[in-house]
């Protein structure tokens, strides 16, 4: 038994990162450390029950022996058979039968289900006997394999059904919160210079909060596989910053908070609509984790490498240093075991940093735990006159 030709094989096998790429490797492999004449793997869809990938590798010598060629068919042809068919129990059994002599037909398992089959056949009476005991060892490896191909491809299938459901209740929320921010904005000039009016600002500024977050959610769920888009024009920042900040003014209002800026009046090249997000995603992740009677800070200007720099800093919870890795990870939620109150979804953060890195630019942070925490980011601006 060839142990060095046994590591190469489970060395090549490991790199491949589909089961088409998996099943040419295989049977490559194989070839190469029984010396047969061909050999061939079938792996089938459990889900049909249906063999999908076929792939046949052959030699010189089968090519001129007829025979081999007559009977790899009529074996490949009974078991697809059998998949299309009849019982599995019925397959395991047919290839039991068969294999002897000069050809080895073994499965290929995954959570106890015959999840496909090798085959191989020599020109030697004595191949089943010679290789029998190195195909079983390498059969095990394969099964590994395949067996981590599979898991990933469950896991991409769950996630981009997780995208669609995520993306199919994001636009049913969306269409009553419309009429709820709309009709509240009504009832905001009607009810102008009242004592109602602060309740009704309360409901229409929630509602707009909401609206938010889920278009955060939309906006993972269409980027998860596809790269964002964006509509550049020139705009000047400070205005969109400092209507954002005077939208969240109710909400610092009931916590107390103060904020200090400095923006500069400069002209920027980016998307508007998705700065405005990004923007209102930081400002409105300070406001959520500040305690009350603190301050936020906020700077925004040109940087000596032409790049804009936005900046914003609290005095809140902060992160801890072991958490500062995973913030901009969706669905990441972190200080669970430190804060009792309500981490936020986990969306947001994510989705700055698909912005950011839609505009080629930069983000970070700077934290500590208890004691608040500064994001900033950087769109590059070599090529915009200011």
């Amino acid at each position: 038994m060839n142990k060095r030709a046994i590591y190469n094989f489970v060395k090549k096998i490991n790199t491949a990162t589909n089961e088409k790429e998996f099943a040419n490797l295989v049977n490559q492999g194989l070839l190469e450390i029984t010396k047969a004449s061909a050999c061939w793997i079938g792996l089938a869809n459990w889900e049909t029950n249906k063999i999908e990938i076929n792939k046949l590798k052959t030699t010189e010598e089968y090519r001129k022996n007829k025979k081999l060629a007559l009977d790899i068919k009529k074996i490949r042809q009974t078991i697809s058979d059998f998949y299309n068919n009849f019982d599995i129990e019925d397959l395991n059994e047919y290839i039991t039968f068969i294999s002897e002599n000069n050809q080895i037909i073994k499965t290929i398992n995954y959570r106890n289900n015959t999840l496909g089959y090798i085959g191989l056949i020599g020109n030697d009476e004595n191949f089943y006997k010679n290789n029998i005991d190195t195909v079983n060892i390498l059969v095990e490896f394969i099964n590994n394999k395949l067996e981590i191909l599979s898991l990933n491809e469950e896991k991409e299938k769950n996630s981009r059904s997780r995208m669609e459901f995520l993306a199919s209740i994001s636009h049913e929320f969306k269409t009553p919160l419309n009429s709820i921010i709309g009709f509240s904005s009504l009832l905001v000039e009607k009810f102008k210079d009242t004592e109602n009016e602060k309740y009704i600002n309360n409901i229409n500024q929630s509602a707009q909060f909401l609206m938010g977050l889920i278009q955060n959610v939309l906006d993972f769920s269409r980027s998860e596989y596809k790269p964002l888009e964006l509509h550049k024009e020139n705009f000047r920042p400070k205005k969109v910053i400092n209507d954002i900040i005077w939208s969240f003014d109710e909400m610092r209002k009931e916590k107390n908070i103060t904020f200090n800026y400095t923006l500069s009046d400069i002209t920027i090249n980016a998307d508007p609509l998705r700065f405005k997000q990004l923007i209102y995603n930081l400002i409105s992740n300070a406001i959520k984790f500040s305690k009350e009677n603190s301050s936020i800070s906020i700077v925004s200007y040109i940087d000596s490498n032409k790049d804009f720099i936005f900046e914003i800093k609290d005095t809140g919870d902060g992160i801890c240093k072991k958490d500062l890795g995973k913030i901009f990870t969706f669905f990441t939620q972190v200080n669970r075991s430190q804060l009792k109150r309500q981490q936020g979804s986990g969306v947001g953060l994510a989705v700055c940093k698909k912005i950011v890195n839609a505009h080629n630019g930069e983000i970070n942070v700077k934290s500590r735990l208890h004691y608040g925490s500064t994001f900033w980011f950087s769109i590059p601006q070599k090529n915009t006159s200011q």
